[in-house]
């Protein structure tokens, strides 16, 4: 009987809270903007788990022929096992991970909490999510001809410009992914008898494999993009008060009603972002900026 190897790695969520204690930005630094209040409770349903391996397995048991397994039919209970296992994998994981993230729900929303690094638009139109920052250190940039090279003590860059949003982000945003039923395969491409179970356990187990190693490799990209943007707003905040940084501008205006024959708006109010947020190389228009962390690429 084939044993699935569970693999080494432990829970995503431990490592993004294990992480988050020490990403918390210095309070005193910035004034933060009135608390905004948005989204329903933390808390993540889920009417049953998905089926554990064991399970999986139980369950694409079908028939009873007594042939041996040709060539085509292992070919086409190989397919189907990898396939068909790596979607439940993939779902079983994932749904493992949510689990954990949804127990530590309150601390992850007070460690990326992005009511402290975005503010009010004018006139009520909405939010200002603030650029993302980007920072390297000892940074060398050497020419595809290799006849050039370029050195830096420290390299910024603007990932994502500041935009304007109707609804605040969470971590929720970036870290749950939607659960999803694994497809049921015909029975024409489950296994029949006992040599036919043998064949498609063995490929079943690869499968299952490679889709929990699938959900890792997702949610790992996806805390990385909610470090990101939450320490590059940070950033940004700071360069801003140190002078690195020119605040993006914003205009507003005003109407008393607008629209055509078929629309009408009556006090219409319009924001837009007319000037993007720009480094300053200018070093006598800057002070001192200090952090407890850093902020990569």
């Amino acid at each position: 009987m084939h044993h699935l190897r569970r693999p080494l790695l432990p829970l995503l969520a431990f490592a993004i809270l294990a992480g988050c204690e020490t990403l918390q930005p210095e309070e005193a630094e910035f004034q933060e903007p009135d608390p905004i209040l948005i989204g329903g409770p933390d808390q993540f349903r889920s009417d049953r788990p998905p089926a554990d391996f064991t399970e999986f397995s139980a369950r694409t048991r079908r028939g009873n022929y007594e042939t041996s397994v040709d060539e085509d039919r292992y070919d086409l209970l190989r397919e189907a096992a990898v396939s068909y296992a790596a979607q439940a994998g993939y779902q079983h994981r994932v749904w493992e991970v949510m689990r954990q993230l949804e127990q530590d729900s309150a601390k992850l929303s007070r460690t990326f909490d992005f009511n402290r690094v975005s503010y009010r638009a004018p006139r009520e139109t909405g939010y200002i999510l603030p650029p993302v920052v980007s920072r390297a250190t000892a940074a060398i940039n050497v020419d595809e001809s290799g006849q050039s090279a370029v050195a830096a003590d420290e390299f910024y860059r603007l990932e994502i410009p500041g935009r304007i949003v109707t609804i605040i982000p969470t971590w929720r945003d970036y870290l749950v992914i939607p659960l999803e039923e694994a497809s049921e395969p015909d029975d024409d491409f489950l296994p029949q008898n006992r040599e036919e179970k043998q064949v498609f356990n063995r490929f079943a187990a690869e499968g299952w494999q490679a889709g929990v190693e699938q959900a890792d490799e997702a949610l790992g990209l996806n805390f990385a993009r909610l470090k990101r943007d939450y320490l590059g707003m940070v950033e940004y905040r700071r360069m801003v008060q140190a002078g690195l940084v020119k605040e993006l501008v914003l205009a507003s205006s005003e109407r008393r009603s607008a629209g055509d024959g078929d629309e009408l708006f009556i006090g219409e109010r319009r924001v837009q972002i007319v000037s993007s947020a720009r480094f300053v190389r200018d070093p006598s228009q800057w002070t001192p900026l200090q952090r407890r962390y850093a902020v990569t690429k």
